[in-house]
């Protein structure tokens, strides 16, 4: 008699349902069935000027090479050796390394060249992927959980996934709310060429308004630097910003960076939206989990928000592991809610320090100026502190 897998569903083909989807199929292949649900998958284009970036740190790196993802990752990552931080029109200024290990502090890839890898690995490990449909309604009935789509199919499963982002309707259908802190800060995305001196140096300036962020991408087909740049400003500059020229943009971007990064020449399509922080209050129902940025969207300084989902689905990958060793997988609320304990927990760590960071440089105001200089002086001059810091961007805990 053969016996029925349990079924893991996963709504969401983002970066993290992706990543739990290919990973938990090659580690349970003949344990648990799969089935993926996104209504628009990314086509695997190449990289451009265009495109989005997610920072990978150093821990979250060794968990990719040890889930076997990361030969296939490395030819389109470029290598973070170290961070420069400053602050604009302020002295002060901080070099952050790792002083004992000539390993890269992080990495950077390209977000449609890691969407499609994990999509080639989630279709070569036997995912059934369900593209073209919306998740519109979830039940949580007496037994297990109902996803209804919006083409009238349902489907149960034994576990559910829910990583459908930040404004997750899904969520909302279990009742789970949520903690939002309303965005006083709002984000330009895009990519430049440069020309210079490569170095592997990623760059991080807090300005009156929030952080500029310029993180090395690998070369142009012209073999130029280039720079996956997010800008946080307020709404009203935002506005601004998207509104300029290129070459207009070009020239503020250039003034407000400075000339560490080279001569920026050329530039990609430009994307704002709002950088609120929105926290789920609870992660876990009955056989039902919170994942990505269902669960946490964090504000984009120190690039945090992929490498927590990372870590969340380690602990989900164990939480299954155990789960799929007894008499009824998935069945006991009580074991869920341990997976969501760990996790809150590094949740709450990882929020409040990217806040705090977001927050401190953005007060115009004489005393904040002089601690925050002060601060980045103290950084760069006392190695403990800035060992402890290069720790937390590299993803250690």
């Amino acid at each position: 008699m053969v016996t029925e897998r349990p079924r893991l569903l996963i709504v969401g083909g983002g970066l993290a349902g992706l990543l739990l989807a290919a990973r938990a199929s090659e580690q349970f292949r003949d344990r648990l069935s799969i089935t993926l649900i996104e209504r628009e998958l990314s086509d695997g284009a190449q990289a451009s000027l265009d495109t989005r970036a997610t920072a990978l740190s150093r821990d979250s790196k060794d968990l990719l090479a040890l889930w076997g993802f990361w030969s296939e990752l490395s030819g389109a990552a470029k290598a973070i050796e170290r961070i420069h931080v400053s602050r604009r029109s302020r002295f002060g200024s901080a070099l952050l390394e790792d002083e004992v290990s000539a390993e890269p502090m992080g990495w950077v890839v390209e977000n449609p060249l890691l969407q499609a890898s994990l999509l080639r690995r989630c279709i070569a490990a036997g995912v059934e992927v369900v593209e073209g449909y919306r998740a519109v309604k979830l039940t949580a009935a007496s037994d297990l959980p109902l996803l209804q789509l919006e083409d009238g199919r349902e489907l149960s499963a034994d576990l559910v996934v829910i990583a459908d982002g930040a404004e997750s309707s899904l969520r909302s259908d279990l009742g789970i709310t949520v903690q939002r802190r309303a965005a006083t800060q709002f984000a330009v995305a895009v990519n430049c060429e440069a020309e210079g001196v490569d170095n592997g140096t990623a760059f991080e300036r807090f300005t009156d308004e929030g952080p500029l962020a310029f993180l090395p991408i690998p070369h142009s087909d012209s073999n130029k630097p280039r720079y996956n740049v997010i800008w946080c400003a307020h709404e009203a500059t935002q506005a601004r910003l998207l509104a300029l020229s290129d070459e207009d943009f070009l020239r503020e971007l250039q003034m407000t960076i400075g000339w560490r990064v080279g001569k920026l020449v050329k530039m990609g399509r430009r994307a704002g939206w709002p950088l609120s922080v929105v926290v789920s209050r609870e992660l876990v129902r009955a056989r039902c989990v919170l994942l990505g940025n269902s669960a946490h969207t964090v504000h984009p300084v120190a690039g945090q928000g992929f490498n927590l989902s990372i870590r969340d689905v380690k602990r989900l990958l164990i939480l299954i592991e155990s789960e799929l060793a007894t008499d009824a997988p998935f069945g006991a609320l009580s074991r869920l809610m341990a997976f969501e304990r760990a996790s809150s927990a590094d949740h709450e760590q990882t929020i409040l320090a990217t806040t705090v960071l977001s927050d401190l440089f953005d007060q115009p105001h004489p005393i904040m100026d002089t601690v925050s200089s002060a601060a980045l002086s103290a950084v760069d001059i006392m190695p403990p502190i800035r060992r402890g810091i290069g720790e937390f961007g590299m993803g250690r805990r």
